[in-house]
């Protein structure tokens, strides 16, 4: 494996981010086993490997980006001694506008992180931290269950108009007018109900975030920093 004998990769391997408080808060605050945090820090440190040697960056699974979360909090140890020591630049973390467009760009970056790991690392990433069956918290389109049946109800609406028009023995030359006005009345519901459907955001910590990096350039939507020298 090549990057095994990157300075780099070397370097980012063997830097200390086991300290017991460290390890024991992270399990604590997402509820993961002591095995399963080990791990996760494990891919963490792959993850910023990435980041650093991608030209546009990396973007980390939901497991992953609790790591950095938590591991930027423990300022001298990521900005010092991680980031300037270590890596030789700054990954900074901020949060994204949101919205469906976000999603959107995040998913492809996943998508496009994924693929330099395989590369990279000539494995699979773990399914279970990776989430490379189906990220959490990423689904584009919002589920079945939470739309409401516009069409149905936008017909009985129209047959409620022709039979009060029927019954009130109304003149049919005002019948294209209703007809006019029921088709109104579906457009806006149609309209009405694509907006409560929650387009816009997202929810979990991976895809409220997007990142910059000291190196010059920004990286929108999702995380990681800019890669390259």
């Amino acid at each position: 494996m090549k990057f095994a004998n990157d300075p780099l990769w070397q370097k980012i391997d063997t830097f200390s981010l086991h300290d017991p408080a460290f390890t024991q808060k992270l399990a604590k605050e997402n509820n993961w086993t002591p095995g399963f945090t080990e791990r996760a820090i494990s891919e963490y440190k792959r993850f910023i490997y990435l980041c650093c040697i991608m030209p546009n960056g990396a973007s980390p699974p939901p497991v992953v980006d609790e790591v950095w979360h938590l591991h930027i909090l423990y300022t001298v140890n990521y900005w010092e001694e991680f980031c300037d020591r270590t890596l030789g630049r700054k990954l900074h973390h901020h949060p994204s506008g949101g919205g469906l467009g976000e999603k959107e760009r995040h998913v492809n970056w996943l998508e496009d992180t994924i693929k330099n790991y395989r590369f990279i690392f000539e494995e699979e990433p773990p399914p279970d931290i990776w989430g490379t069956a189906s990220p959490p918290n990423l689904n584009i389109n919002p589920p079945s269950g939470n739309k409401r049946p516009v069409f149905p109800r936008s017909i009985l609406v129209l047959l409620l108009i022709i039979l009060i028009a029927v019954f009130n023995n109304m003149n049919y030359a005002f019948l294209p007018w209703i007809t006019f006005g029921a088709i109104i009345i579906i457009v806006l519901s149609a309209s009405s109900n694509k907006k409560g459907n929650g387009s816009g955001g997202c929810s979990g910590s991976s895809c409220s975030s997007s990142c910059s990096s000291s190196c010059g350039s920004s990286c929108g939507g999702g995380c990681g920093g800019c890669g390259g020298d």
